[in-house]
């Protein structure tokens, strides 16, 4: 098979897929250096119905300040529930 556009392309996609699945699959156990991917799409994902409200909800492993939405602690990786 010639690698070509077409090809990229298709794989660009199949990784997205595979991002999106994975990040919304809720594995328990991330790769640490994927949490901050995790943050950051939560972040964006909750940016619209986010409140202008300071929230003082702290990793319960760690006591780390968390903002609206995280899905692991940025600091200590804990799952937040």
């Amino acid at each position: 098979m010639r690698f070509d556009d077409n090809n990229y392309d298709a794989l660009e996609q199949a990784y997205m897929e595979l991002g999106k699945e994975y990040y919304e699959g809720a594995f328990e156990d991330p790769l640490p250096q994927l949490l901050p991917l995790f943050d950051k799409i939560t972040k964006i994902k909750n940016e619209k119905g986010r409140r202008n409200t300071v929230s003082e909800k702290r990793c319960q492993r760690c006591g780390n300040l968390l903002e609206d939405g995280e899905v692991y602690c940025g600091n200590c990786g804990e799952r937040i529930y």
